[in-house]
């Protein structure tokens, strides 16, 4: 069985590392769990503003690979990347720190790293989009570190994810399962843990591992007493991960200077909302409290968009509906029903496939790469590796069961054109020519267009789940020039949660939510359009397939310049 390979960004190697922060959190995570991964250390341009922190390797095995000469699916994402084969990699900070647990523990059940991947194995699973708790340990916390500057320690203010973290630790745990745990019930009141031992609760977990790190540079240039006092409760976490020898021996590789060469600075906290990190975000809309989809607040909203003008105006015809595809020609294990759907679904997920596969195959050519984004079990991507032999196709899922899936059916057919990633979507950068989505939920439909459009890919999607989307750290709504200039936010999302109110055509609120599932798709299509686009715009054959019918293909024109997104 061949040993899976970790590649990780460095600035400089000698006795010790010069590497940017995702690589230390990985090599100490490695120590800690006595992985024997292979390490392999790519030596790259330090960003412009990052900082850099140094790692004593000496007690590594490693090996130094020339940037040229590395493996094209290893810089197809940000890295670190860990390559399980050569057709499947894992990519993205919390993803791959879980594999190397899970691999330590694949070979020894017992091994006291066990207890990282947390309660059912689901710690840090969420993509950072959904899950507040993920982006503040893989993006938010990182991001400090990555521009944290020697003057930053002269200023009065503690960085804001410290503050953060001292409030989340402030809060009552919620526990599963509490006659598992060997906890004194005067411990508990109402379910809730009191107090917090570690980061998630009574065990230390991957979370504690990656926010130790960075904690432990943070408490060395923030240093002194007015930092103590004002983070009583990360301080008594630090010392309780202190308590376990494994992280003191990790520590002795980690080099940190304090900076403060300043005897001492009345150090304040940032005001930050006072919650726990599990907590969903509060500003963000939430469709089931129903205030963003009273009726006059719907009706107010479709006014002002109706004012502007704006040509919703779906396509007479969807994008290459001349193509016929002769399913009877197509194995079983690239149909729905050998992707294990039930009978109620095969017709409706057949009609869907069509409906998706039909512009591909028409905008596909010799060697194309496709890739289709939030995948899941492979249904469209395995369907169109079948039918495109000469293409090939990416799986780009982040949940580890789903791809699994999707590996086994690939197996079964014996094709040779697929590979898989299993992250995030914005971390994948390699090139490709065409980006498909089906029913990828919110955000992810946006993220997706986006990808394709900063690649000059073709794009063919199907968006899901309006009443999802929410600003994030990639991207903000509206999305169009055309409806930011004369649109509030506010209205803008009140029309994307009445978006999801498609139910039959008997129920009052269904002509009104297809005509805004029509506004938010316009904004996507006039967004391409403003990018050099052509895109076509329409609803699956039959309609009723799927109450989310939309399909947007989106084409580059070779007469326009590339425009940011």
């Amino acid at each position: 069985m061949k040993m899976n390979k970790v590649y990780l960004e460095v600035y400089s190697v000698t006795e010790f590392c010069v590497a940017p922060i995702e690589t230390i959190v990985t090599l100490f995570t490695i120590k800690y769990c006595s992985s024997k991964i292979k390490i392999r250390l790519i030596p790259s341009k330090q960003k412009p503003l990052e900082r850099t922190y140094k790692m004593d390797i000496s007690c590594f095995e490693y090996e130094v690979v020339d940037a040229n000469k590395v493996p094209s699916y290893a810089t197809s994402c940000e890295l670190p990347i860990i390559a399980l084969n050569k057709i499947c990699y894992i990519a993205g900070l919390c993803a791959i720190l879980r594999q190397i647990v899970k691999d330590v523990v694949s070979k020894n059940p017992e091994h006291r790293c066990r207890q990282l991947l947390g309660f059912k194995d689901s710690c840090l699973t969420a993509c950072s989009e959904a899950s507040i708790w993920t982006k503040f340990c893989e993006v938010d916390l990182i991001l400090t570190l990555k521009f944290l500057h020697a003057e930053d320690a002269a200023c009065n203010e503690l960085p804001s994810t410290m503050a953060r973290f001292e409030c989340h630790m402030l809060q009552p745990v919620r526990l599963r399962n509490l006659n598992k745990y060997t906890i004194p019930k005067k411990m508990f009141k109402h379910g809730h843990l009191l107090e917090h031992t570690y980061a998630e609760g009574s065990y230390i977990t991957i979370a504690d591992i990656i926010i130790f790190v960075c904690m432990r540079i943070l408490l060395t240039v923030f240093s002194g007493e007015s930092t103590l006092r004002l983070l009583p409760l990360t301080v008594r976490w630090y010392e309780k991960m202190l308590e376990d020898q494994a992280i003191v021996d990790c520590l002795e590789c980690l080099l940190v200077a304090n900076e403060n060469t300043i005897n001492e600075i009345n150090y304040t906290l940032p005001q930050v909302p006072n919650q726990s990190l599990y907590k969903s975000d509060p500003k963000r809309y939430k469709p089931r409290s129903r205030i963003f989809t009273r009726q006059e607040d719907v009706e107010q909203s479709l006014e002002v968009f109706r004012s502007l003008n704006i040509d919703t105006t779906l396509d007479s015809e969807p994008f290459a509906v001349e193509l016929n595809l002769n399913w009877s020609s197509v194995p079983f294990d690239a149909t729905p029903e050998g992707g294990s759907l039930p009978p109620t679904r095969l017709k409706r997920k057949q009609a869907q496939l069509q409906n998706m596969c039909k512009p591909v195959i028409k905008l596909a050519k010799e060697g194309d790469v496709i890739v289709d984004f939030c995948s899941g079990s492979g249904h469209l991507g395995i369907l169109l590796a079948y039918l495109l032999p000469d293409c090939t196709l990416i799986l780009l899922e982040n949940k580890e069961e789903s791809l699994n899936r999707a590996k086994e059916r690939v197996r079964k057919l014996n094709l040779m054109n697929v590979r898989f990633y299993q992250c995030n979507l914005d971390y994948f950068k390699g090139k490709f020519d065409i980006g498909l989505s089906l029913h990828a939920c919110g955000v992810a439909t946006d993220l997706v267009i986006q990808q394709c459009i900063k690649r000059r890919a073709s794009f063919v999607c199907c968006p899901c789940c309006y009443g999802s989307l929410h600003d994030c750290h990639h991207l903000t709504y509206p999305r169009s020039d055309v409806f930011r200039k004369d649109m509030r936010r506010e209205n803008y999302m009140v029309l994307s949660h009445a978006a999801d109110q498609t139910h039959d055509e008997k129920n009052v609120k269904t002509k009104q939510g297809y005509e805004c599932m029509a506004i938010v798709d316009t904004d996507r299509k006039i967004l391409a359009e403003q990018c050099g686009y052509k895109v076509y715009f329409s609803k699956f054959i039959p309609e009723n397939c799927t109450p989310k019918n939309h399909i947007l293909v989106g084409i580059p024109r070779k007469d326009t310049r590339r425009q940011s997104v």
